[in-house]
């Protein structure tokens, strides 16, 4: 027998049954059943010209023997002139029910349209024929060309084996799409949940610039640790492996590469029934948008580790770095925003040292002085005129040469005495 034939019948078997099977599993009987709308899903609206509005919605359907509680995610968006976000809260409401197509051989595989398979099969159909035909072209080969070697190839009886592999389509419905992306380089991240995080979502991106300079956390604890102690912080995203990134916003967009997102959970005012609902545990003062000023102070204290600090040590840790002076620190401690995130009330400012404290004059100091100094508490000498017997103190004139000391009357016109000059 010739062994290439047998080579290109193996192969084209393979080949052929391959695309069978994936035929087989393409064509699997989708299933209806109704999912109803968490609460987890959020609307957004945002203007660029024209209102656009955004319902990212997350269904629960139950299927199975026993019964399953299984997640879908989607997304419909809403173009108008006026503000949307009501219309399409209303249009995809909390509780409401929403149609779910699965797969009966994956339960969780699931679409929110019945998926065309047409055009699918029709290709693999077509993929295992031909290579039906070069399989059955092989084993032509095999029997009619010979053996092209005096030793026959063994084949095991055509018992090579070979591992079957399935992948499960997601389904695409436009701008109402579901999406249950895996990739091999988040492989062991995406189970990851955390009470503080609505996720992981898969195949998700959040929007919005990053924060703490482009950071790049290699844990997705490290990165938990500083998007929970930042207020403007929407969630985290990993890019790749070892590659987390906090990001500003937490609007989730589909991504080509299979990115994984986690939001994190902020609670909002809302009405509930007529009725007015506090749910806001943060402070105001974290939820607005910092000022110029204020983001300088946030980032020293995200720089000195202040959050967990606790408020009698705050001082000292500030002082050892060694960054600010005693006067520069009364200054940042006097400030509201710092006082109000670090909980400083009943820290009192550093005292000025005693040193640096200028006592009030006494009252006509420069008069008392004044008095005080007289012609005659200097030195007194005789006249250096010769025949001159009158006295000199040490501020009458005195001759720069000679360095003798002269009356008013014998004084020298410039530096130097008459003698001198």
């Amino acid at each position: 027998m010739n062994k290439f034939g047998i080579i290109i019948f193996i192969i084209g078997t393979l080949f052929s049954g391959a695309f069978v099977f994936s035929n087989i599993q393409l064509t699997n009987t989708y299933v209806q059943t109704f999912g109803i709308i968490t609460e987890d899903s959020t609307y957004s609206e945002q203007f660029d010209g024209i209102y656009i509005c955004r319902a990212d919605i997350v269904v629960e359907y139950n299927v199975g023997s026993p019964s399953q509680t299984y997640t879908a995610e989607t997304f419909a968006t809403m173009e108008s002139s006026n503000s949307c976000v009501e219309l399409i809260e209303n249009y995809y409401p909390v509780g409401s029910e929403i149609e779910v197509y699965y797969n009966s051989e994956s339960l969780e595989d699931y679409s929110f349209q019945f998926p065309d398979t047409q055009n699918s099969a029709s290709l693999y159909s077509c993929c295992a024929f031909i290579f039906a035909l070069i399989a059955l072209g092989g084993l032509i080969m095999t029997f009619t060309l010979g053996s092209n070697s005096k030793v026959a190839t063994k084949t095991g009886g055509l018992s090579g084996r070979s591992g079957a592999g399935q992948s499960s389509g997601r389904g695409h419905t436009g701008g109402l799409s579901g999406r249950n992306e895996q990739t091999s380089k988040h492989a062991g991240v995406q189970s990851i949940s955390d009470p503080d995080f609505t996720g992981p979502h898969n195949g998700k991106f959040l929007s919005g610039h990053t924060r703490h300079g482009n950071r790049k956390f290699s844990t997705f604890q490290e990165a938990k640790e500083y998007c929970l102690a930042d207020p403007e912080a929407g969630g985290i995203t990993m890019e790749g492996p070892n590659h987390f990134t906090i990001r500003r916003e937490n609007n989730l967009l589909n991504s080509s590469s299979g990115e994984v997102s986690w939001v994190k959970k902020v609670e909002y005012k809302t009405y509930i029934a007529g009725s007015y609902a506090q749910s806001n545990s943060t402070p105001p003062s974290q939820n607005r948008r910092l000022e110029s000023r204020e983001r300088n102070y946030d980032s020293l204290i995200q720089r000195f580790g202040l959050r967990n600090v606790p408020p009698g040590q705050v001082r000292e840790k500030v002082m050892a770095a060694g960054i600010m002076t005693p006067a520069m620190a009364n200054k940042f401690f006097a400030n509201r925003f710092v006082i109000e995130t670090l909980g400083l009330q009943h820290v009192s400012p550093q005292p000025k040292p005693a040193s640096t404290v200028m006592e009030t004059p006494e009252t006509n100091f420069w008069s008392t002085t004044e008095s005080s100094i007289s012609p005659s508490s200097g030195v007194q000498e005789k006249c250096g005129h010769i025949g001159c017997s009158r006295t000199v103190t040490s501020f009458d004139f005195r001759c720069f040469d000679c360095r003798k000391r002269f009356c008013d009357e014998h004084r020298g016109a410039t530096f130097q005495c008459a003698g001198c000059a």
